[in-house]
């Protein structure tokens, strides 16, 4: 080897430990955090005996063309437990029964947000009966470049039928899908794709008219052509022996291409021109090296974060998996965040870090965190107050920030009480408003 090679090899060295010292040297300090309560907009509906049955939130969000924010709120409801200050004798008497969901949308010209439509209705399920409606979404609430909106059902706690035992009619049917153009009010049901199985991931491929999907029982991936109908199974994909939780995502690039997080610590992809799938040669970081959210860039770069809290990135080209280090810079320790928003313009990553439902750091909980990507560093800018989980965002033209989150409701400096004097915790979307400088 010349002396000029070893130069250069070492220069490559070099670089690759600065980087690692700019990612990973550094960590939060909870004690310098500042709190902040932001404004928060809660998903209205499903009022029962003068209070609102609304109780969880688990899905992703997205924005329309004209600018507005969609989420939502379900009740929680299942066969085998309810949440609130309920009796479950009750399931009987509410007109939508076991399990609901309301789908909300914020317009930002009018500070104010509105219930579109609730997912039962919608879907026709009948759930007033043993089987439970759908209690929630749990995967993306997608959009097309015309404004229609897709979404996906989702069970509420039935834990007792979320893996195969699932039996009918004393179980949940299946997460229905649903396409729903606000302008005009329409409501397309096509139907359920896998019985039984709640879908746990959805995305929308506009070029090819198909939504591509997940469920969390048995993983099964499904595609459905909207314009023939056809709907295509392709068996379970995504199911990983070191997680004991259930599959809780997919991801989709911009090309449509379709990935999962292996046996192996790596990743599966999908190609939707051939059906085939490809085990790339690419290990994820972290203990778990999975993915429990994603975001992909208008130049087909995916961003992603592990259920333990370590951010990377591939570039579907050439393959290349990038560690982008540990949400509060401690890799020991686990911090499920299942929220990711990317702006592109800044550069930058945003997380609410910290949720309820794994392995966190319990006083770095809800820490609204940016990832400069051209520097490579964290910086952690406050502790959202009353928030105890986040699990969309999103971030528009004007750099504003959106999280969809579930925690105490707050009205002025109080928050809320039930009839019994407990704290009420609702869904609702927060905006945060972030500085375009963060030295």
């Amino acid at each position: 080897m010349s002396i000029k090679l070893k130069k250069k090899g070492l220069s490559i060295l070099l670089s690759l430990f600065l980087i690692s010292i700019i990612t990973f040297g550094q960590s939060i300090d909870i004690k310098n955090i500042k709190k902040i309560r932001l404004k928060s907009y809660p998903v209205e509906g499903l009022i029962w005996k003068g209070e609102s049955a609304l109780n969880t939130n688990w899905n992703k969000i997205t924005e329309t063309p004209d600018g507005k924010v969609w989420y939502c709120g379900g009740d929680h409801w299942g066969t085998d437990a309810i949440t609130g200050t309920w009796d479950k004798a009750e399931s009987y008497e509410r007109p939508w029964g076991f399990g609901n969901t309301a789908i909300s949308y914020y317009d930002p010209k009018l500070d104010k947000s509105f219930v579109a439509l609730e997912l039962d209705r919608a879907s026709a399920i009948y759930s007033n009966a043993e089987t439970p409606g759908h209690g929630k979404i749990h995967s993306n609430i997608a959009s097309d470049s015309k404004g229609n909106i897709y979404f996906a059902g989702y069970m509420g706690l039935s834990y007792d039928h979320e893996y195969t035992d699932a039996y009918y009619p004393k179980s949940y049917a299946g997460g229905a899908l649903i396409r729903y153009n606000p302008a005009t009010n329409d409501v397309d049901y096509f139907g359920i794709p896998i019985a039984y199985g709640a879908v746990v991931a959805l995305y929308y491929d506009e070029k090819r008219n198909i939504l591509n999907g997940i469920t969390v029982d048995r993983a099964k991936f499904f595609r459905v052509n909207l314009s023939t109908m056809e709907l295509n199974r392709y068996e379970s994909v995504a199911r990983m022996s070191r997680v004991n939780d259930r599959v809780r995502e997919m991801i989709m690039d911009k090309e449509g291409s379709c990935y999962f997080a292996n046996d192996v610590g790596g990743l599966t992809k999908f190609n939707p021109d051939t059906e085939k799938f490809t085990d790339l040669d690419v290990k994820l970081p972290g203990k778990l090296m999975d993915f429990r959210s994603s975001v992909v860039s208008s130049k087909n770069i995916i961003y992603a974060i592990s259920t333990d809290g370590f951010v990377w990135s591939l570039d579907p080209k050439t393959n290349k998996v990038q560690d982008l280090g540990h949400v509060l810079g401690m890799p020991a320790q686990g911090h499920y965040t299942p929220n990711i928003a990317l702006d592109e313009e800044w550069d930058r990553l945003y997380f609410m870090a910290g949720n309820h439902g794994g392995v966190v750091l319990e006083t770095a909980l809800e820490i609204i965190t940016v990832l400069d990507l051209k520097k490579k560093k964290f910086y952690w800018l406050a502790q959202a107050e009353g928030v105890e989980g986040c699990f969309g965002s999103l971030v528009n033209k004007s750099h504003t920030v959106y999280f969809s989150c579930y925690g105490r409701l707050y009205t002025g400096n109080q928050f809320e009480k039930n009839k019994k004097g407990e704290a009420v915790t609702r869904p609702y979307l927060v905006k945060y408003q972030p500085p375009q400088h963060l030295e």
